[in-house]
C-alpha cells in the first residue's frame, strides 16, 4: 500500500518540472529580448523616432503630438511635438510616459557608427529615457507569454508539453524578441490578443455569464486603446458568444454581444470618434502610397515580391539582418516549421475523434486561424489601397496574432508526431533550432548595427 504523501509528491513531481521549464524559457526570453535590444541601434527601430516623439510628448508636456504627414518633420518641440505615429491611440504611449518620467534626468545615450555611404563615423545622441522605455517593452513581451501559457493551459488540459512549447514558439521567434526590444506599440497589442484569447478559451470550454460579457467588453475596449488592429478581435469574439455552451437562448446570446460591443465602444471608440472629428475619418495614416496607384510594371513586381517579404517579416527582422545573416537557412526553417504546423492542424481537424480532440479545441483552432486571417486581409488592404511600403515589413504588423499562431502551430506538430513521446522530442528539436536561429539573428543584428561590439567601424 502506497503513503498517502508518496502519491501526491508523485503527482507534484511533474507539474515541478513543467513550471521549471517554464521558468527557464521566460529568463531565456528577458536575456534574448534585453540582448537583441541592446544590439538594435538606438532610434532604429521600426519607426521608432516617431514612437519616441510621442512617449516624450506625453510625458514632458502632457499632450498628445500633433499628426505629421512626412518622416522629415517628425520631431519633438515643447508643446509643438509632431508623430506621424500619432494616427494610434494613447494607450501604450502612456504606460511608457510613465516609465519615461520616472526615468527622468538620466543622462543621455551616445551612439556612434561607421556610416558605409560617406565613409565617416556619425554620432547622435538619444534621450536617456529611451532605453528604459524599451525595456519596457521586454516585461511587455513577458506578459503576452504569460497570458500564452495561462491560455494554453485552459485549452490544452493536462498536456504541458504542448503549453511549454507554445510558449517557446513564441518567445524564441526573432521577430518577436526584436519588437519586444524596442519603443513600439506592438509590445501592449501582443498582450491585448493573449488576453482576449483567454477569455475565448475560458468561453468555448466553460460557457459565458454576464460577468464574462463584461470582462469581454473591457479587454475590447482597452485593446482599441492600443492599435486599430484590435479590431480584428471583434468578429471571433462574436463567434464565441454565439458559440458558448449553455441554455442560453437566441435573444440572450444577442443581448451578450450588443453590451459587449457597447462596452468596449465605449471604453476604445473615443478615439474613432475624435479622428473622424480632426482628420474627417474615423481610420486615419498618415501616408498615401497606394499600391494600385503605381505603374503596371512596377505594381506587379511589387505584389509578386509581397507575399514571401510579408511572410519573412512576420518571423525575422529582415532588413535589420539580410547582410549578415543566412536567410536561405532562415526562411527554409520557417517554411519547414509553417509546413508541418498545417499539415498537423489540417490532420488533428479531419480526424479529430481519431484524436479525442473536444469540440472546444476544434473550434478555437479554427478561431485562432480565422482571426489570423482577417488582420491579414487589413495588412494587404493597406497594400493595396494607402501604402505599399508597408509591404517592406507589413509581417510585423502580425505580432498581435502570433502567439494564437503559435499555439495552434504546438498542436498541429504533435499531432503529426503522433502526440506522444516523438511529439515531444520533435517540439523539442523545434524550439531548440529556433533558439539557434534567434541567436543567428540577434548575432546579425549587431553586426548590422555595429552594436555589443560585435562589428568595429
Amino acid at each position: 500500500m502506497h503513503n498517502c504523501g508518496e502519491v501526491v509528491e508523485a503527482r507534484a513531481a511533474p507539474a515541478w518540472r513543467t513550471r521549471i521549464g517554464l521558468a527557464l524559457i521566460l529568463a531565456v526570453y528577458v536575456a534574448l529580448a534585453t540582448v537583441q535590444s541592446f544590439a538594435t541601434r538606438l532610434q532604429w527601430g521600426p519607426d521608432e523616432p516617431a514612437h519616441i516623439v510621442y512617449v516624450q510628448s506625453l510625458a514632458q508636456d502632457g499632450r498628445l503630438p500633433e499628426m505629421c504627414h512626412r518622416e522629415q518633420d517628425c520631431a519633438y518641440a515643447p508643446g509643438a511635438s509632431r508623430s506621424f505615429e500619432a494616427q494610434h491611440p494613447p494607450l501604450y504611449y502612456a504606460l511608457a510616459a510613465v516609465v519615461w518620467r520616472a526615468f527622468a534626468g538620466r543622462p543621455d545615450d551616445s551612439v556612434s557608427y561607421w556610416d558605409q555611404g560617406s565613409r565617416q563615423v556619425r554620432r547622435f545622441s538619444v534621450p536617456g529615457e529611451v532605453r528604459p522605455v524599451r525595456l519596457l517593452s521586454v516585461l511587455l513581451g513577458l506578459a503576452t507569454l504569460v497570458g500564452l501559457w495561462v491560455t494554453a493551459q485552459v485549452v490544452f488540459p493536462g498536456k504541458p508539453a504542448l503549453w511549454l512549447s507554445a510558449v517557446t514558439l513564441t518567445a524564441f521567434t526573432p521577430m518577436f524578441t526584436y519588437m519586444s526590444g524596442v519603443v513600439n506599440n506592438d509590445a501592449l497589442l501582443g498582450v491585448a490578443f493573449a488576453a482576449t484569447a483567454w477569455w475565448w478559451a475560458r468561453a468555448l470550454r466553460f460557457g459565458v455569464g454576464w460577468r464574462d460579457v463584461w470582462l469581454l467588453g473591457i479587454l475590447l475596449g482597452l485593446g482599441l486603446n492600443v492599435k486599430q488592429t484590435a479590431l480584428g478581435l471583434a468578429p471571433a469574439s462574436v463567434v464565441v458568444l454565439a458559440l458558448a455552451p449553455g441554455r442560453a437562448g437566441r435573444w440572450q446570446r444577442a443581448g451578450w454581444t450588443a453590451a459587449a460591443v457597447a462596452l468596449a465602444a465605449a471604453l476604445g471608440g473615443w478615439w474613432f470618434v475624435r479622428n473622424a472629428l480632426i482628420y474627417g475619418s474615423p481610420f486615419v495614416y498618415p501616408f498615401h502610397y497606394p499600391l494600385l496607384g503605381l505603374p503596371e510594371p512596377r505594381r506587379l513586381a511589387l505584389m509578386c515580391a509581397m507575399p514571401v517579404r510579408v511572410f519573412l517579416f512576420t518571423f525575422v527582422p529582415v532588413d535589420v539582418i539580410i547582410a549578415h545573416a543566412n536567410m536561405t537557412l532562415v526562411s527554409g526553417f520557417f517554411v519547414a516549421v509553417l509546413v508541418l504546423s498545417v499539415v498537423g492542424l489540417a490532420l488533428v481537424l479531419r480526424r479529430r475523434r481519431r484524436f479525442s480532440m473536444p469540440r472546444y479545441q476544434a473550434q478555437l483552432l479554427i478561431l485562432w486561424l480565422a482571426t489570423g486571417v482577417v488582420v491579414l486581409a487589413g495588412i494587404l488592404r493597406n497594400l493595396l489601397l494607402i501604402d505599399w511600403r508597408m509591404g517592406t515589413s507589413g509581417g510585423r504588423l502580425l505580432m498581435g496574432v502570433l502567439p494564437l499562431a503559435a499555439m495552434a502551430s504546438a498542436r498541429g506538430i504533435s499531432a503529426l508526431l503522433g502526440d506522444g513521446r516523438l511529439a515531444q522530442v520533435g517540439l523539442l528539436v523545434i524550439c531548440l533550432l529556433l533558439l539557434a536561429v534567434n541567436l543567428h539573428c540577434i548575432f546579425a543584428t549587431a553586426a548590422g548595427y555595429q552594436t555589443l561590439n560585435l562589428a568595429q567601424p
